[in-house]
């Protein structure tokens, strides 16, 4: 297969203030058929930036209380990107340290 060489990713933002409180939110994401997408952003808790904390994720409706799907870290500014399933529900949660 050739490469595509104007190949770019669709990218969609999920507010911080739309994430805080708990609540689910829905984000439509067109995909390739790559099967994959990368998550990635800046982490908050607390409406503070979350720096070197954990963020998981967990694929489809397995339950949070089980171990996540992807587990990354943050850096010095709260940043962290992952690797993960394309076309399924996801669950991400941030983890202060």
């Amino acid at each position: 297969m050739a490469a595509n060489k104007s190949y770019k990713p669709v990218a969609n933002t999920l507010a911080a203030s739309a994430a805080i409180g708990g609540l689910a939110h829905s984000v439509r994401v067109l995909t390739t058929s790559w099967g994959l997408i990368l998550l990635n952003g800046v982490a908050f808790y607390s409406n503070q930036t979350l720096k070197s904390g954990a963020v998981a994720v967990w694929v489809s409706n397995a339950p949070t209380t089980g171990q996540p799907t992807n587990l990354t870290f943050t850096d010095a500014n709260g940043n962290y990107g992952v690797t993960t399933k394309a076309g399924v529900s996801l669950v991400v949660k941030f983890y202060n340290n």
